[in-house]
């Protein structure tokens, strides 16, 4: 960045450098030529009645007083160039061919100039035709010394280069500071990922301002945090796998050693032993189906089904078979459809989550107790909701009760048979069909799960005989 910033200075400043002298010189030069062709013209003036009379005395003088007051040569030429009188008296007699003389020869102009450098000094020539009575009679010619001009401009040079090298010093040191107010933080949150590697995402970047490294930071820290409550959550359920896998297998390992340490058992304690390895068996399996089932949805590779179907008729079916448990349960089962409404989804995993909720709220509602289950629309959405006056849950424990292997009561949820897999497996079903599950819930007051499904347009006209509504129970 440094060398990139000197390189685009020096060559920006040199342009600047070289145009800023040129337009000087031109100014100076034109400036000094213009008076130096005034000097000349007049002295052509003064000259011109002092030829036409064949003053030679008095051009001599006129000369002498001339070159005196403006420093500089003067001559007197005819008109083919003969050099007539000279203030140095040294050319007298020469025919001069320089191009300003030629210029007012050939009547092209009355007024030239020009530059000629003369060892290592640079000398103007300003020339005038001399005009008397009408006629031009001869050429005035005058050479100064412009070297204090060329001086000048060297100064100029020198000064410029001078503020060039400052200024490219004061842009590197501004370049490093700069480069370093980048690099510092860049290099901070650098050292800080390398630590995270290391020790884990418990590192933090520190954040400073509001610049993009500060944003970068930011996104670092959030995923971070991320990445470290996915790891705790990969830890915990681990744990909680292995719980719940260990506790079956380590009731059928006691029943099997119970088998094996009795040398002789009669067929009803044999039966009884094999149908409690049966259950626990029947345990295991269902933690690893729903195992299963999270791990698909996890990796997105649970395929769907979808098809256009009425969720009224869904919800029917489904509850009807929850019919029996609930009566055995003693509790009472109320079903309310407003009216039949479509959706697009797979009819086997939505009639999973519809199984799980409402014998999620039979197993937590006691003997005479109810269940609601309504299915209603709601603008562009289907809106299914299970309603109970069962034990309800804590406030604390409702924004877990997604979280797998989470119970409230945990005693309870494996009295009943649960796996604590349940609702998470009802949230992921429902979210691969774009919707969204709430819970609402007043503990000992009981608990609302609500819905909510895009709905479909109706892909048949409805049959009335066909109408969900009722009470399954």
């Amino acid at each position: 960045m440094v060398l990139s910033a000197a390189a685009a200075m020096a060559l920006g400043f040199g342009f600047l450098m070289l145009a800023a002298t040129q337009l000087t010189a031109s100014f100076l030069i034109e400036r000094r030529a213009k008076e130096n062709l005034h000097i000349v013209d007049e002295f052509a003036l003064a000259a011109a009645p002092l030829v036409g009379g064949f003053d030679a005395e008095g051009i001599q003088a006129l000369l002498s007083e001339q070159a005196y007051l403006h420093a500089a040569r003067f001559l007197v030429l005819s008109p083919d160039g003969t050099v007539w009188a000279d203030s140095l008296s040294s050319l007298n007699g020469l025919r001069l061919a320089h191009g300003e003389i030629l210029d007012l020869k050939s009547g092209q102009a009355n007024l030239s100039q020009g530059l000629h450098l003369a060892g290592n000094s640079w000398i103007g020539y300003y020339a005038s035709t001399i005009v008397y009575d009408r006629s031009t009679i001869g050429i005035a010619l005058m050479s100064t010394s412009l070297q204090d001009v060329f001086d000048q401009l060297d100064s100029i040079r020198q000064t410029l280069f001078s503020d060039f090298l400052l200024a490219l010093l004061l842009a590197a040191a501004l370049a490093f500071w700069l480069s370093h107010l980048i690099i510092r933080p860049i290099n901070e949150l650098n050292d800080v990922m390398r630590a995270a590697g290391r020790e884990g995402f418990t590192v933090r970047a520190r954040v400073r301002g509001r610049d993009e490294v500060a944003q970068l930071s930011q996104s670092f820290n959030a995923m971070s945090e991320r990445l470290q409550n996915l790891d705790q959550m990969r830890n915990e359920f681990i744990s909680n796998a292995s719980h719940e896998l260990k506790t079956p297998l380590s009731a059928i390992k006691v029943m099997a050693e119970s088998l094996l340490s009795l040398e002789t058992i009669d067929d009803g304690h044999a039966r009884e032993f094999l149908e409690d390895i049966n259950g626990e068996v029947d345990r295991l399996n269902l933690i690893v189906q729903d195992l299963l089932t999270l791990v698909r949805f996890d990796g997105r590779q649970l395929p769907l089904q979808k098809e256009y179907l009425s969720l009224g008729e869904l919800v029917f079916n489904t509850v009807s078979r929850l019919a029996q448990l609930a009566r055995r349960a003693g509790v009472e089962l109320k079903l309310e459809l407003d009216e039949a409404l479509y959706i697009e989804g797979d009819p086997l995993r939505l009639s999973q989550a519809i199984y799980n909720l409402v014998d999620n709220a039979i197993k937590y509602t006691k003997a005479g107790g109810h269940i609601w289950v309504s299915l209603r629309h709601e603008g562009p959405n289907v809106v299914f909701s299970v309603k109970d006056d069962g034990i309800g849950i804590p406030r604390a424990a409702l924004s877990h009760i997604f979280d797998r292997f989470y119970r409230v009561d945990k005693a309870r949820s494996r009295a009943t048979g649960g796996t604590g897999l349940g609702l998470s497996i009802v949230q992921n079903i429902i979210r691969v069909h774009d919707g969204e599950i709430l819970v609402d819930s007043i503990e000992d007051k009981g608990t609302t799960f609500t819905v909510v499904l895009p709905a479909a347009e109706d892909p048949a006209p409805y049959d009335d005989d066909d109408e969900a509504g009722g009470n399954p129970a």
